[in-house]
């Protein structure tokens, strides 16, 4: 009898013990803007950063179906990365919004500007392939699997040094399946690479 009361109170004191432990706190990371390929131009600012949160929207230009697709495309990534499933709108709220547009004054089209800060993200192309590309870039800077991650105030302008940027695939000589075709062109995209050379027989 006098053991079970040694064992009660011990017990006990172990969940007083554990109850009373600080609770894990959420793991939050900042956006790592070193990626590759490097943008042309990287310069932060002070501020506070824009927080990646639940009721973030991505704003896209009614009736440009290209842009649609690179919103969606935007949202499928954060969702898959951090399990936030953005709305697609194009209609832009006040805050906690990322914004896609085009009409970016520059001769090169597949130039881009990205502009982080505490409201918003906004990610403009001369083109729609040069919003896709920032995106890339903002893509990029989020590592996978991370759950809380905020963005330091930055502005981002980026374009490419040479208009073909190619790399092959030899599936005569080396066979292939369909998801690995899949994966490489996947990876191709994400690296800022605009051409697919697919080798398929001799």
């Amino acid at each position: 009898m006098k053991k079970f009361k040694i064992l009660s109170v011990l017990i006990a004191v172990i969940a007083l013990l554990l109850s009373c432990s600080p609770k894990e706190k959420k793991s939050i990371e900042s956006a790592n803007y070193q990626v590759i390929p490097l943008p042309s131009e990287i310069v932060t600012s002070e501020g506070n950063p824009f927080v990646l949160s639940s009721s973030v929207k991505i704003v896209f230009p009614e009736g440009n179906e290209k842009m649609q697709r690179n919103a969606e495309f935007l949202a499928e990534f954060l969702n898959i990365s951090t399990g936030i499933k953005p709305d697609i709108t194009s209609t832009a709220p006040d805050k906690n919004a990322i914004i896609l547009g085009i009409g970016l004054q520059n001769p090169n089209k597949e130039a881009y500007e990205i502009a982080v800060g505490e409201n918003s993200i906004t990610i403009t192309g001369a083109s729609e392939a040069a919003v896709f590309y920032g995106i890339q870039t903002l893509r990029k800077s989020v590592l996978a699997g991370t759950k809380h991650v905020v963005f330091q105030p930055v502005t981002i302008k980026d374009e490419p040094r040479f208009s073909y940027r190619g790399m092959m695939l030899d599936v005569a000589r080396h066979f292939q399946s369909v998801d690995f075709v899949k994966k490489y062109i996947d990876i191709l995209a994400l690296h800022n690479i605009n051409r697919f050379h697919w080798h398929l027989t001799d």
